[in-house]
């Protein structure tokens, strides 16, 4: 009987927040993911068993992690955390205002009720100095204090009787529960890598890991891999390379592995899937036995798009030896870190599963299906942190005798799976198989040149720099070169502490050059991130009046839409990425008697042979992507450049409501990922989203 494989690897990862200099943690993601999705991960996978999986640490998250085991860490926050309410500065206030409502809505503020009742708060005042003014200090204390229980993961909630206990009391905090509970966080931080230790001793997980400070390495070992990958990519004009940083990020990766787990690491996830030849030859000679990457790179690989290639062993061939390879199947980890969120957990495990079959039946041999994604950043979209949807999944996925799940190294001995040798391999990513994320825009090129140009300023003095010096001054560029700061970058990615992973990029160049003892450039002190690139990271727009469209697919009058909402769909992933969008933009509005969507996107691909879904809570409403106009009792459709919708505003005003994109049956898109549209309160629909 022919079996299916499923390898799923977590990739854990935060760059290194910390300014050595200062000392302090300039941004507390690295303890926030802690207490919610570090330890819960494995903890899901280990309720289930039989199911196994790998889970990918980058040492500058590890190294973090075991900051946050004191719990007097300088972390910015934490800091301010920690002080009385009535001690705390002016500027602490203003900076907690905005920071302690950082978290999803739906799913981490509403099941709060005090918590909601600050936020709906915090909606009546038009900026952070108004809100601090008008908290009293026991709505202030109540705020932190529900903050840090928002991001408590579920095994916390269950488990930890401090959490518990706060969690029932619900208000009115004292500042000695606060500390009380900071202070039991850090000691369960300290449990999380031995937890992982135990669960790879055990033969449950695998533990793979990530040159130290997660850089794009092809880039380092030759910039100009990025136009290999994209010839249209624009370069910037800099000298000389950064190789010899490729060796010390892997090495200073290995040395710390070894010395958390007790052996060297079998497998590399290289940092965002970003490989080419020379790099893995380079992990090769370390010892790497396998390494993974997205589809598209084998697709260039073998000059042809067969998916049926990513479903089987491969291997890369060397001059001197061979390593494993192991492709993601986009599709299937896509829906897991962006689409499964706004499904109930029966209806998504249907689909994943009913996905695997199609591939397991499809083939004559058996073969092997690898989903590989971010392991910390989608669980905050999907209802109890993930929980119940990965409960369902285990217990699914445990129970089907034709599917067995793996780690990376057992299913690279499996020698019943088919095995394909590459002798060469094309340079690029995970997104989109080449490096435009990280290279090409000008905010991300004047990133290089600064790292360039410092590196010169560097090689010019370091005859003089003690071994020591030298010694910090390296770990600075290793640092700087984190793939992090080239992603937020441009305009294809937004938070809003933007201006705050640009000002830490540069500090860390800064630092060399105090370190040095020398003047920094006055360039090093100008922020890379514009105005623009900020402006556009603005996920809705609300509508400024009614509309009165026509429905005929086009938007050829511009005054049809002038006044409508828009969302950005790409801007909506925020700090994750999405391939395949069909819909980039959802404009709507409302006249007197209807309402209006525009879906503006790939739209020529869909015509006949897809339909949009409008979801309310207790009906569906379909209509296909089609060239004729369609009309119904509740509304018409028409599609030609653009898709455009009508629809009865009876019917969806006080509704919560949403879309789907079906492609050939299968479902390929929700609009928008992670709340629902509702026209009669459209002025708090933007307020959902804070990265």
């Amino acid at each position: 009987m022919k079996k299916t494989t499923l390898n799923f690897l977590w990739h854990m990862h935060q760059p290194y927040y910390r300014d050595d200099q200062s000392g302090e943690i300039v941004m507390p993601w690295v303890f926030l993911h802690a207490i919610k999705d570090y330890y819960d991960m494995p903890w899901y996978l280990e309720k289930i068993p039989g199911i196994k999986a790998t889970f990918n640490l980058v040492p500058s998250l590890m190294v973090q992690l075991k900051a946050y085991e004191d719990f007097e860490v300088r972390d910015k926050l934490l800091i301010a955390l920690r002080k009385e309410i009535g001690a705390l500065r002016h500027d602490e206030r203003l900076y907690l205002a905005e920071h302690l409502f950082y978290a999803n809505v739906e799913h981490m503020i509403k099941p709060l009720p005090r918590y909601y009742a600050l936020y709906e708060k915090k909606l009546q005042y038009e900026s952070n100095e108004a809100l601090s003014e008008n908290l009293s200090e026991q709505e202030f204390l109540d705020l932190q204090v529900l903050y840090i229980l928002s991001w408590c993961g579920v095994y916390l909630r269950e488990n930890n009787v401090t959490v518990k206990k706060l969690l029932d009391k619900g208000a009115l905090f004292s500042h000695e529960e606060k500390i009380t509970l900071l202070k039991s966080l850090t000691g369960f931080i300290a449990t999380i890598i031995p937890y992982y230790k135990k669960l790879q001793e055990e033969g449950k997980i695998e533990v793979s890991t990530t040159p130290f400070n997660h850089p794009i390495s092809p880039l380092l070992l030759d910039i100009q891999n990025g136009k290999k990958a994209n010839p249209d990519t624009p370069i910037p004009e800099v000298s000389g390379n950064l190789r010899e940083d490729v060796f010390e990020q892997v090495e200073r990766a290995i040395g710390y592995y070894e010395k958390a787990f007790g052996k060297k690491p079998v497998g590399f996830w290289p940092a965002e899937g970003a490989v080419s030849y020379e790099f893995l030859e380079i992990l090769k000679d370390h010892e790497v036995k396998w390494a993974a990457s997205d589809e598209e790179i084998l697709y260039k690989s073998i000059k042809k798009h067969d998916k049926n290639a990513i479903y089987q062993r491969n291997r890369l061939h060397f001059e001197k030896g061979d390593m494993a390879l192991f492709f993601r199947d986009h599709a299937l980890s896509d829906l897991i870190g962006f689409t499964y969120s706004g499904w109930n957990e029966t209806e998504a495990v249907s689909d994943f599963v009913h996905r695997l079959e199609q591939i397991h039946q499809s083939s004559e041999t058996d073969t092997l299906v690898n989903v590989i994604l971010d392991g910390e950043n989608a669980w905050e979209y999907y209802p109890n942190n993930a929980y119940d949807f990965f409960q369902r999944l285990y217990t699914t996925l445990s129970k089907l005798p034709w599917l067995k799940t793996a780690t990376m190294q057992e299913s690279m001995q499996k020698e019943e799976i088919p095995e394909f040798t590459l002798t060469t391999l094309e340079p690029g990513s995970w997104i989109g198989g080449n490096f435009n994320i990280w290279i090409g825009h000008s905010e991300k090129n004047r990133a290089w040149e600064l790292i360039y140009r410092t590196g010169e300023d560097y090689e010019a003095h370091k005859e003089r720099l003690s071994p020591e010096v030298r010694r910090k001054i390296i770990k600075e560029f290793l640092v700087a070169e984190s793939s992090d700061w080239f992603w937020w970058y441009g305009d294809d990615h937004h938070t809003v502490e933007k201006d705050t992973f640009d000002a830490l990029f540069r500090k860390h160049l800064i630092n060399i050059y105090h370190l040095m003892e020398l003047t920094p450039p006055a360039e090093l002190f100008d922020p890379i991130v514009t105005k623009e690139s900020k402006s556009r990271g603005k996920f809705f727009t609300e509508p400024q009046s009614s509309v009165m469209p026509i429905i005929d697919g086009k938007t050829d009058n511009f005054f049809e839409w002038m006044d409508a909402g828009e969302m950005d769909l790409l801007h909506e992933l925020s700090s994750m990425n999405m391939q395949e969008f069909y819909i980039e933009k959802l404009l709507l509005g409302w006249d007197e008697k209807c309402c209006y969507f525009v879906m503006k996107g790939d739209i020529a691909s869909l015509l006949d042979k897809a339909e949009v879904i409008l979801q309310t809570p207790n009906q569906e409403y379909r209509y296909p992507v089609q060239k004729e106009l369609l009309h119904t009792k509740e509304g018409r459709c028409q599609s030609a450049k653009v898709f455009e919708l009508a629809i009865d505003k009876k019917i969806v005003w006080e509704e919560e409501i949403s879309f789907r994109l079906v492609v050939e049956g299968q479902i390929a898109q929700q609009m928008p990922l992670y709340t629902k549209i509702t026209f009669a309160k459209m002025d708090h629909l933007e307020k959902y989203w804070f990265v």
